[in-house]
């Protein structure tokens, strides 16, 4: 679903807002509210602009605007937003004094572009006024995604502000993405005195998301290999794989692909060539409608034969309905067949009601593939 916001395939924008109140409740109404601020995708993307230029104008008028070699955005599922920023002679002393055991050039290089090793970190008090938009969204992080039964505001309660439901609903990934498109686009980082092979991307706590997906939006491709030569060769085996998978009917590559969606460790091909989940349904896309059937046809297996689902059962349900978003536009049979399917998983377990969720939004969904 992240791969799909990221790549614009699935709109970010939702219906209603999510609204934080002063006792910190955060209610949800179709209407905003009145009297209190509404923040939209643009105004959020924007604020965060402005408070990534107050970091950056800041830092490049310290003495350690000196061989800056790559800036962050970063993001995580607790809606937490930092700016990561360092330098080369912080990344050399860091090395010589923690690392210096080390001598893969391969490991040395990930240690390089880890934010966790960066000595630079900055969040909303850096960022001047712009900030407080950071405080207050992070104060959002307990309301529940893809939730339409949190109660409208009550009498009494004392709205803080307000930000359009899909920004909630995870968009705010896709945001901050947009954040770094814009602040590049802008020249943002002119001020900041890089090396050659400068980087700025956008981030979060999911390096095959990161690697596959975030990077490569905002870092031309001749520079992304020469920062990360070690992907060259993953991105040829890679495209190898599906090359190959390109040859199998959808049952057989539904089959063929069963181990990797039951890999709760991303250990597996292509997980190993840091390539995310996005990427493995993207490739099933040339399938078309075959693949709906087969998905559509397993699902349906799984009301019929099976009382209550195990845990590998469930996340191959998952995975057949994800794979649905991939297989062009369904007819209205088969968006018909998802409604059906909704209601037979709730009927079989109440507690399958993410799974009636998707499924009901399938049957209404328009593919953009």
């Amino acid at each position: 679903m992240l791969g799909r916001l990221l790549h614009g395939k699935t709109p970010i924008h939702k219906e209603g807002y999510y609204i934080l109140c002063e006792d910190r409740h955060v209610r949800y109404n179709l209407e905003g509210p009145l009297n209190v601020k509404v923040i939209d995708t643009e105004q959020f993307v924007q604020t965060i602009v402005n408070g990534c230029k107050e970091v950056i104008q800041s830092f490049s008028k310290s003495q350690d605007n000196q061989e800056v070699y790559a800036f962050s955005l970063y993001v995580n599922e607790y809606k937490s937003i930092y700016i990561y920023i360092n330098n080369i002679p912080e990344f050399q002393k860091k090395l010589h004094d923690q690392y210096s055991h080390y001598e893969d050039p391969s490991y040395i290089n990930s240690l390089k572009y880890n934010l966790g090793d960066f000595s630079f970190q900055f969040w909303s008090k850096h960022m001047s006024e712009f900030g407080q938009l950071l405080d207050d969204f992070e104060k959002f992080e307990d309301s529940p995604s893809y939730e339409r039964d949190e109660e409208p505001l009550q009498p009494g309660d004392q709205p803080v502000i307000a930000l359009e439901a899909g920004i909630i609903d995870s968009g705010y990934y896709a945001l901050i993405l947009e954040a770094v498109v814009r602040l590049k686009a802008e020249n943002a980082f002119d001020s900041l005195n890089t090396t050659p092979n400068f980087i700025a991307f956008a981030s979060t706590d999911n390096d095959y998301l990161n690697y596959s997906i975030m990077m490569r939006k905002t870092i031309e491709p001749d520079v992304f290999y020469t920062v990360f030569p070690d992907l060259r060769d993953m991105d040829a085996r890679f495209e190898v794989w599906v090359s190959q998978n390109r040859r199998l009917s959808a049952g057989d590559v539904l089959d063929h692909l069963q181990d990797i969606f039951l890999d709760n460790y991303n250990s597996s091909f292509p997980f190993s060539v840091n390539r995310c989940a996005y990427d493995i349904f993207e490739q099933l896309g040339h399938l078309g409608n075959s693949l709906a059937e087969e998905c559509l046809k397993r699902l349906h297996n799984y009301t019929t034969t099976i009382e209550q689902l195990d845990r590998e059962q469930f996340d191959l349900i998952s995975s057949y309905i994800e794979a649905l978003y991939f297989a062009g536009e369904l007819t209205l049979e088969q968006k018909s067949a998802c409604s059906q399917l909704a209601n037979r998983f709730l009927e079989q377990d109440e507690d399958l009601i993410d799974i009636a969720r998707e499924l009901n939004a399938l049957s209404l969904y328009s593919s953009p593939f």
